[in-house]
C-alpha cells in the first residue's frame, strides 16, 4: 500500500470501485462516489484554510488524485478537476473565494479554462456569453471557473471567471471513447454578470503572480498553473495506468491458454512485456515526482520559463509514457481484455481520451522545452 492509500478511509476505495460501472453507464460520477469523497475530506484539499479547506501539499495532493483514480477513474478525474480549479480560485480577490465557499469548502468545482466565451465590459463587473466544453463533474458543481476573451480595446485580453451553477445551461453531450463517467459536458450561458470580483486578468492568474495569491501563508498558490495542472493531470493518468496493470494480472493469471492446456502466465513473451511496462509506469512515476520538485522550486526563487517548460514536458512525457505501458498491457493481455466488461480496456480507453488533453499535448510540450535546451526563448508557448 502506498502512502496516499494509507491516508485515505479504509472504505472509501472500495466504495469507489464499487460504483465505477455506474459511473460509466450514467455518463456522470455516481453520487454515492462524491458523498464519500466528500466524508474523507476529498473536496476540500487545495481549498485555502482562509476558506475552511486544508491546503494540503502539492505533493500529497498529487498522490491522492493517483490513489483514487486507480480505483475509479472518474473519480479520480473529477477530483483532479476539481482540486485545481479550487487551487486557481485560490488566486482570485478573497471576495471572490468567500463567494465560492460561503456555504462551505466541500464542494465540487467543475470548469473549463480554454478562453470559450465572450466577455464584455458593463457597469459593475462584465456579461459573459459563450459554449464552455469539458466541465468535468458538472452535474454536481456548485460553483464553475470558466475561460473567456475581452475585445472591446481592441487587443483580446484573457480572463478568468467564476460563475454560479444557476447562470449557466449544462448539454448532456457527453459521449466518448473514455473518461465516460467525469460527466464532462458543455455548460452555455447568455449575457450572464459577473460582478469585478469574480474576474480576474488570465496572465496574472495562471502565472501565480497575482496579489491575491501572495497573501496565502503558503507558496502553494504562488505555483504557476499551467505546469502544474500538467502535473495533475499526470498524476490522474498514473493511477489510471495502475489501475489498469492490476486488471491485467488479474487476466493473465486467471487464463488458461485454449490451445495449448498451459497457463498464459507461464508465456516468456508475456513476461517480457510485464517487465517492460513496469519500467514504465516506473520511470514515469519518477518523472512525476521530479517534477513535482521543480514546481516547489518555481514558487520560490528560481522561477523561469525554462522551469516551467520542463516541467511541463516532463508532465507530459509521464503521460506519454503510461499510455505506452497500457497499449503495451493490452497487447499482451489477448481477447479477453476487449470486452466492454473487462477493467484493462476500460482503462486502457479512459486513458486514450486523458491522453488528450491540451494542457500535456506532446507536441507543443516538447517544442518549448526543446527551444530552451538550444537557448530559445519559448515563442509564447502558455507556461
Amino acid at each position: 500500500m502506498n502512502q496516499a492509500t494509507a491516508t485515505l478511509p479504509g472504505n472509501l476505495l472500495r466504495i469507489l470501485a464499487a460504483h465505477s460501472s455506474q459511473s460509466e453507464a450514467a455518463r456522470q460520477l455516481a453520487g454515492e462516489s462524491v458523498d464519500a469523497m466528500r466524508n474523507a475530506g476529498l473536496w476540500r484539499l487545495l481549498v485555502p484554510k482562509r476558506a475552511g479547506g486544508d491546503q494540503r501539499d502539492f505533493r500529497e495532493a498529487a498522490s491522492l488524485i493517483g490513489a483514487c483514480s486507480r480505483h475509479c477513474s472518474a473519480a479520480g478525474w473529477v477530483l483532479m478537476v476539481s482540486a485545481a480549479h479550487d487551487w486557481i480560485i485560490g488566486g482570485f480577490p478573497e471576495a471572490a473565494q468567500d463567494d465560492v465557499w460561503r456555504h462551505g469548502p466541500d464542494g465540487v468545482t467543475p470548469g473549463s479554462l480554454a478562453p470559450s466565451g465572450v466577455l464584455t465590459p458593463v457597469n459593475g463587473g462584465f456579461k459573459i456569453s459563450g459554449r464552455w466544453s469539458f466541465n468535468s463533474g458538472a452535474a454536481h458543481g456548485e460553483w464553475f471557473l470558466l475561460g473567456n476573451v475581452e475585445r472591446s480595446s481592441g487587443k483580446p485580453r484573457l480572463f478568468h471567471v467564476v460563475v454560479p451553477r444557476a447562470d449557466l445551461t449544462l448539454d448532456d453531450n457527453w459521449r466518448t471513447i473514455g473518461l465516460r463517467g467525469t460527466g464532462s459536458v458543455d455548460a452555455t450561458a447568455q449575457d450572464a454578470f459577473v460582478p469585478e470580483h469574480r474576474a480576474m486578468d488570465s496572465g496574472l492568474l495562471l502565472g501565480g503572480r497575482g496579489e491575491w495569491a501572495r497573501r496565502h501563508d503558503s507558496r502553494l498558490y504562488r505555483i504557476p498553473i499551467i505546469p502544474g495542472l500538467a502535473v495533475y493531470l499526470a498524476a490522474a493518468a498514473g493511477g489510471i495506468a495502475e489501475g489498469a496493470f492490476d486488471a491485467a494480472l488479474e487476466l493473465i493469471t486467471s487464463q488458461t491458454d485454449r490451445y495449448t492446456g498451459t497457463k498464459k502466465l507461464e508465456r516468456p513473451g508475456m513476461h517480457m512485456r510485464l517487465a517492460e511496462a513496469r519500467g514504465e509506469l516506473a520511470c514515469a512515476s519518477s518523472l512525476v515526482a521530479d517534477t513535482l520538485d521543480l514546481l516547489l522550486r518555481t514558487a520560490g526563487q528560481d522561477d523561469s520559463p525554462a522551469l516551467r517548460a520542463q516541467a511541463k514536458f516532463q508532465a507530459a512525457y509521464a503521460v506519454e509514457l503510461f499510455r505506452r505501458a497500457v497499449d503495451r498491457l493490452m497487447a499482451a493481455t489477448g481477447a479477453r481484455s476487449a470486452f466492454d466488461d473487462s477493467a484493462l480496456q476500460r482503462a486502457f480507453r479512459d486513458l486514450t481520451m486523458a491522453a488528450k488533453h491540451e494542457m500535456i499535448n506532446f507536441d507543443t510540450s516538447a517544442q518549448a522545452y526543446g527551444r530552451t535546451l538550444v537557448g530559445l526563448d519559448t515563442r509564447g508557448f502558455p507556461l
